[in-house]
């Protein structure tokens, strides 16, 4: 079988002696072809191809003029596409080794390259592999490698034609950083981001040494203020949510978690009789204990019954238990078809660990992008006037905790922030009380 690159595409494309409409419907059809392409986790091939179309005939029942026009576009990118055999590839293609957002999503070129065009390359990736491994030695999150490793490709992507990532270097970096800051106005958070993962990929895969990096553009720090909801404004979100969505909602809201927390929430970590929840491995990898809202008791009783039911349906029918971290599956086996292991907030469906993706088939938890998505149209129906993510549930945890009075270092516990100074930050968005606040001189 032989596999199809062509990763400047869309610039030999454009030079074509072809009319502007039909350079459109060619570029509309082989980014659609090429999207579907990644989503599959597949590479291009002339089979690849021809199911695509009859999926998209099934799907659509176009006339036959448009089905013979993606029949153009295709055999346009096979006829000057560059193939290789099976044997010639080394290294299977994965999400991981091909996943890199630039932040222009309408495929505007980056540094001379589009973002679409790095994401349909083939190439050997000895240096990314040994990045994901020395990443997951440390135990760092699927999110923290997806970011690093984003982050390489954009690296890759600001010196092709002049080096490889072989010889990419401090100094490289560097300019990499300073460009961030200057042509692109990055924000600090989004540098530093930038900075940690090049320092990890030099540091750690290339086994660099590494000097002072205090001589780059530096972005501009600007002062953040977290978006927080009233009061009011989270009694008519959560009116206006239903089922398990409302019930992760309360939770978030009640008990100040990430959306990760919230999503990977098990069993054994909700404990009804003691009014506690228990977050394992959060940020920092760190656990932490909070107070379990008393107004959520009855309704998680309800709806773990509902869960059991999932579980008892998964075990019965044979599936594999649910994924257990840092090896638990070598030391305990059976752990993961437990109850007491299983997801609080499981997905309908069953799927693969992104991390292995030939591993079998099993039931994970609720994705965070699905519950932000059923949070977003909550806030848009609520008529809520500020950007609607679900962090902005925690931080109006926070902020609603120091209005009511309750100590910042309980709140920095509960949020499980290293310091306090992370905390403080709600003290800038709080109601203001002064007129609340009485003197000293009128309590003696």
């Amino acid at each position: 079988m032989k596999f199809y690159s062509f990763p400047r595409w869309a610039e030999v494309l454009e030079k074509q002696r072809l009319s502007d409409s039909e350079k459109q419907s060619y570029r509309i059809t082989i980014q659609w072809y090429l999207g579907d392409l990644k989503k599959r986790r597949q590479r291009a091939t002339v089979g690849s191809a021809r199911l695509f179309i009859e999926a998209r005939i099934r799907e659509r029942k176009p006339e036959e003029w448009i089905v013979e026009r993606w029949r153009e576009a295709l055999n346009w990118f096979f006829k000057n596409a560059k193939s290789r055999t099976a044997a010639e590839i080394q290294k299977p293609m994965t999400a991981r080794t091909v996943k890199g957002e630039d932040g222009s999503p309408d495929g505007r070129r980056a540094y001379g390259v589009t973002v679409r065009e790095y994401q349909e390359r083939v190439a050997p990736e000895p240096l990314i592999e040994e990045m994901i491994r020395l990443m997951r030695v440390r135990h760092l999150s699927y999110r923290t490698e997806e970011a690093y490793i984003g982050w390489v490709r954009r690296m890759e992507a600001f010196v092709a034609g002049k080096k490889t990532m072989e010889e990419f270097g401090e100094e490289d970096l560097k300019a990499f950083l300073s460009h961030l800051a200057v042509e692109e106005g990055v924000s600090a958070g989004t540098q530093r981001q930038a900075l940690n993962a090049g320092v990890f990929f030099l540091r750690e895969s290339r086994q660099m040494e590494l000097g002072d990096f205090s001589d780059y553009v530096a972005a501009n720090p600007n002062r953040y203020y977290p978006v927080v909801y009233s009061q009011g404004e989270i009694r008519r979100l959560l009116d206006r949510m239903e089922g398990v969505w409302k019930l992760m909602a309360r939770l978030q809201y009640g008990c100040g978690l990430r959306i990760s927390e919230l999503c990977r929430l098990r069993v054994k970590d909700i404990d009804l009789e003691r009014k506690k929840l228990t977050i394992r491995a959060g940020k920092g990898d760190k656990d932490r204990m909070v107070p379990l809202p008393r107004s959520t008791i009855e309704d998680l009783q309800a709806y773990l019954q509902d869960v059991r039911t999932v579980h008892d349906l998964d075990s019965e029918e044979g599936r594999p238990g649910v994924y257990l971290p840092n090896a638990l599956d070598r030391k305990m086996p059976k752990a993961g078809e437990s109850w007491a292991w299983f997801w609080a907030f499981p997905m309908k469906s069953l799927s693969r660990d992104p991390r292995n993706s030939d591993g079998p088939r099993r039931r994970h938890h609720i994705l965070p992008k699905a519950y932000q998505r059923e949070l977003s149209v909550a806030a848009q129906k609520a008529d809520i006037p500020k950007r609607s993510n679900s962090h902005a549930l925690r931080h109006s945890f926070a902020t609603h905790h120091l209005e009511n009075g309750t100590n910042i270092r309980t709140v920095q516990q509960f949020l499980g922030h290293q310091t306090v100074e992370t905390t403080m930050i709600y003290l800038h968005v709080m109601e203001d009380q002064a007129e609340q606040c009485v003197s000293p001189l009128d309590r003696v």
